[in-house]
């Protein structure tokens, strides 16, 4: 006995946010960061901040990069869960999504007391692109990354995450924007068999069974139902956030976005202050005696420093051209107080002539595997010896950063400097971003190093009318990793806003200064970095 139902209309109800945005320069600004594009399914990863000279012990933080799915709850919990009780803020960058995956996702962050930020993260210490970098610490479960605010993005039902934050931080050179929710009505038709049978003449259904469904028609609505407007008042009140939140939603049409500027997120209480996101892995966060709770001390260190053996003493000649040619010199830094450990570095600096190559190459082989980072400075010169110079540096996996070295007496070019000895020394000095350059042709050997850094006030650039023709230099770039179209980019001094412009490229793998290889302190880190030399007893005493 069965029958066939007549046709059956049932409404389901979705809530979400549009993810279109007003605002062109935050969709281009994070075309970088990542391989995966952020209107993909929300991922969450843990990552180490590459900020210079904090380990052993460094800030971390959570990654949230995406759009919020109905089921990105759910990962969020699963993802919370896998990282037991620890206390790690989170830097957000969403287009939007699901409010009530939203809501549930805001809670949980609530119950732990996380401070959330909005941001997004350049991965640091890759070797070649971008996408290669992802995937590379995917495999190792290790991510190591800075934290860049410019040109970053909270939209839709991204700022209900933000608003869950105990702090909540949005940088001046971030966008949040806001719109009206969308509600979308889906009718189907379905048809299903019933078998039933007739207990004392009246009949009873025992079993249904769906036989087809079939989607006839949606139509949207961006007027709230009494119970959604309740529910999403209830959760701003629950965070401690404004109504006025409420009403610049609901009174900005869905195909528009309204951004709300310092003055309405500090009046709402969606920020609790005007520090960016970056604040989550600041220098200096980690240190004693009251270290924040997101500090890690790396495993396995001990709490000591590594007893370090005195190295011997063998330095390359200095290699200076009387031309004005390029120069490689060894340098040690003469920072007070220095002494016996101390950072080296190659000094280059002039113009990329023909005969650079064979002095680059004669001071690599006198170092033997000793791999010191470049401090370069030139307006560039041959563009294929250039890219040979370029070719050798990645090849030995050498670190380059744009910096101008300040000698300790004399310079490499003055008369007298370098004098005649049986047991060449280095010289002595310190490296500084400001006054080093490089342009045209010099960009191409920076593109090379394995970390690449030009920190605030170095000129970086290359003006069209020199640029040699793209059939020569994009294979070239396409092989060092990097995305850069080199014409028409006019030699600008430096800012954070440029450094990640050039980090979306490839052509910068880190928004730090030439400190990062130079500064004295860097000695006392565990790992010892590769160029650190602990001197012999008195080896240098008549220096210090």
């Amino acid at each position: 006995m069965g029958g066939l139902s007549n046709f059956i209309g049932r409404l389901l109800a979705l809530l979400f946010l549009a993810c279109v945005m007003a605002f062109p320069l935050a969709t281009s600004a994070l075309a970088g960061p990542s391989v995966d594009d952020d209107n993909d399914p929300m991922k969450f990863v843990i990552v180490r901040s590459s900020t210079p000279f904090c380990e052993p012990n460094c800030p971390e933080f959570i990654w949230a990069r995406g759009a919020i799915e109905t089921t990105t709850s759910s990962a969020f919990s699963k993802f919370l869960k896998k990282i037991g009780n620890r206390k790690l803020p989170i830097v957000v960058s969403s287009p939007g999504g699901s409010v009530e995956a939203a809501f549930k996702m805001g809670r949980m962050i609530r119950e732990r007391k996380l401070e959330v930020g909005v941001g997004s993260v350049y991965l640091t210490d890759c070797p070649a692109s971008w996408p290669d970098c992802e995937a590379q610490q995917k495999k190792t479960g290790v991510y190591s990354g800075v934290i860049a605010d410019h040109g970053t993005y909270c939209n839709s039902a991204c700022p209900l995450l933000l608003a869950s934050g105990t702090r909540r931080f949005a940088g001046p050179t971030t966008y949040v924007g806001v719109h009206q929710i969308t509600t979308t009505y889906t009718r189907e038709k379905i048809r299903y068999r019933e078998k039933y049978k007739i207990v004392k003449g009246k009949k009873r259904v025992i079993e249904t069974k769906v036989v087809s469904r079939k989607k006839v028609g949606t139509y949207q609505t961006t007027k709230l139902s009494k119970s959604s407007s309740r529910a999403f008042l209830a959760y701003l009140k629950e965070m401690g956030i404004a109504k006025s939140y409420f009403d610049a939603a609901q009174g900005t049409p869905a195909k528009d976005m309204r951004q709300l500027f310092r003055n309405e997120l500090l009046a709402m209480n969606l920020t609790t202050g005007d520090e960016p996101a970056v604040i989550f892995a600041r220098a200096g966060r980690c240190d004693p005696p009251a270290p924040a709770a997101n500090c890690v001390l790396r495993e396995g260190y001990g709490g000591e420093r590594p007893r370090v053996k005195p190295q011997p003493g063998s330095y390359p000649k200095p290699v200076v051209p009387e031309d004005g040619g390029m120069w490689f010199v060894v340098v040690r830094s003469s920072e007070a107080g220095c002494e016996p450990h101390c950072p080296e570095w190659i000094s280059a600096e002039g113009d990329i002539d023909a005969e650079a190559l064979p002095r680059l190459e004669a001071t690599l082989k006198a170092l033997g595997g000793r791999k010191l980072p470049l401090v370069l400075s030139s307006t560039g010169g041959d563009v294929e010896t250039s890219m040979a110079i370029g070719k050798m540096i990645r090849k030995q996996r050498l670190d380059v950063a744009v910096g101008s070295t300040v000698f300790a007496g004399c310079k490499p070019r003055d008369k007298g400097c370098i004098p005649p000895t049986k047991s060449p020394e280095p010289l002595f000095g310190n490296a500084v971003s400001g006054g080093g350059g490089c342009t045209r042709d010099c960009m191409l050997v920076l593109a090379a190093g394995k970390t690449r850094v030009a920190g605030h006030g170095t000129l970086v650039g290359w003006h069209y009318t020199d640029t040699p023709s793209s059939s020569v230099v994009a294979p070239y770039l396409q092989e060092m990793g990097v995305s850069l179209a080199f014409d028409n980019i006019t030699p600008i001094q430096l800012d954070y806003p440029d450094q990640a412009r050039f980090m979306g490229t490839g052509l910068l793998t880190r928004t730090v200064a030439v400190d990062l290889f130079v500064d004295g302190a860097i000695c006392g880190l565990s790992p010892i970095p590769a160029n650190c030399r602990l001197a012999s007893p008195g080896e240098f005493a008549r220096k210090q």
